[in-house]
């Protein structure tokens, strides 16, 4: 099949949906299919392809992402895009590369999939003022309903994007497709002692401390503030125990600023945005995975870290989404309160050189199933039911 992949962010931008669009190419061209990606871009002009990569021009706005795409009608571009004839659309986002899907699949008679990655709240939760965050949420509101009622497949990783669907007022069935990894690439064997002392001294970490990290966007969602005020609160300095933040976005300056406040010194560590090709050897050079998200879908650098040996921390959720994935006390922990948080991070760093060998190769045995072409076996799935449901649609 010719799969066209419609998605606002991509490699080397950092973030869930660039590395789920990566490893799903990556799992499609093993399985045989022909994958084209269309995405934007605030360093092009025109749009142009290389490698099988649309990249179209941006402009930057005040959402997540902090840009978009500049115009998702450009008749040129969606011409360019129609004369590839995509047997399938695969729509990653309600931004506007989305509606570019939506208009190239309108016009080349093409089925459209649509995959829920976030929820459409979460894009402005970082403005000051709640009369604009209603007037903006109102209109992504919409755009995420245009997705759904736009798509003859809706998917998603977690099971909780049905309640993101419910919240929108429409009544759409969501197939799961279980995310995978590339764990070829994300694989601590892959880095030696020598690599990640360097890595660690280039980061400002100590070469004998536990290190926690979290990779992924700045955002509100992600409750980070939860983190930072349960080190303060719980882990001393004698601990021996650094939080490592990886990323950047909206809430970044407000993190910075609570570190400062509850003077954490060099016991939190931000690297700001790093280059996706580098978040292996990151996470290899970190001991112990943190999530505190209390309704986001299944990350994709929980998958990247646990593939590299890293047991997660991750908070309970109230569907208890998490244990799918979390064999408590076996490749990590699930807590609730800061409390738990610290005691089991303290537990994980406490153990002994040996032990840690053994839970690093327990965790990734543990993904071993959740590889990128298990994901993308599931999409070709997903993608010959669309094509049937469109199919049965234009013969009614």
């Amino acid at each position: 099949m010719r799969i066209m992949i419609f998605t606002e962010v991509l490699s080397p931008y950092v973030c869930g949906i660039s590395s789920y669009v990566d490893v799903l190419r990556n799992g499609l061209e093993k399985l045989g299919h022909k994958v084209y990606i269309v995405t934007s871009s605030l360093h092009t002009q025109t749009a142009a392809m290389k490698g099988g990569i649309i990249r179209c021009p941006a402009r930057k706005t005040s959402n997540k992402y902090g840009f978009e795409c500049r115009n998702p009608y450009d008749a040129k571009t969606i011409g360019f895009l129609a004369d590839i004839r995509p047997d399938v659309v695969h729509i990653h986002t309600d931004t506007k590369i989305g509606y570019m899907g939506l208009q190239v699949a309108d016009k080349t008679s093409s089925p459209v999939v649509f995959t829920i990655h976030d929820y459409f709240m979460d894009r402005f939760a970082a403005d000051k003022s709640r009369m604009v965050w209603n007037v903006k949420t109102y209109f992504e509101k919409q755009h995420f309903r245009d997705m759904l009622d736009n798509a003859d497949v809706v998917t998603s990783s977690c099971s909780r994007a049905s309640l993101f669907v419910q919240k929108a007022d429409r009544k759409r069935k969501v197939m799961l497709v279980r995310s995978g990894t590339d764990t070829e690439r994300f694989d601590y064997h892959n880095t030696t002692k020598a690599s990640i002392r360097k890595l660690r001294a280039k980061l400002g970490l100590s070469p004998k401390s536990t290190v926690a990290v979290f990779a992924g966007q700045l955002t509100v969602e992600k409750n980070l503030e939860f983190v930072i005020t349960a080190f303060a609160k719980h882990i001393k300095r004698t601990d021996n125990i650094q939080l490592l933040i990886v990323g950047d976005g909206t809430e970044t300056n407000y993190l910075k600023g609570l570190c400062r406040t509850l003077k954490l010194g060099n016991t939190v560590v931000f690297s700001g945005a790093v280059a996706n090709t580098i978040m292996p050897d990151i996470y290899s050079a970190c001991d112990i995975y943190v999530c505190s998200s209390d309704d986001g879908l299944v990350s994709m650098s929980f998958l990247e870290a646990m593939a590299c040996g890293l047991p997660v921390l991750v908070k309970e959720d109230k569907e208890k989404i998490v244990h799918k994935t979390i064999q408590h006390g076996v490749n990590g922990f699930v807590y609730q309160k800061k409390s738990e948080f610290a005691k089991y991070l303290k537990t994980l760093a406490g153990l002994d050189e040996g032990k840690k060998r053994r839970i690093k190769q327990i965790v990734r045995d543990s993904l071993v199933t959740k590889d990128d072409t298990e994901m993308a076996a599931q999409y070709v799935k997903a993608y010959e039911i669309a094509l049937q449901k469109y199919q049965n649609k234009r013969f009614k």
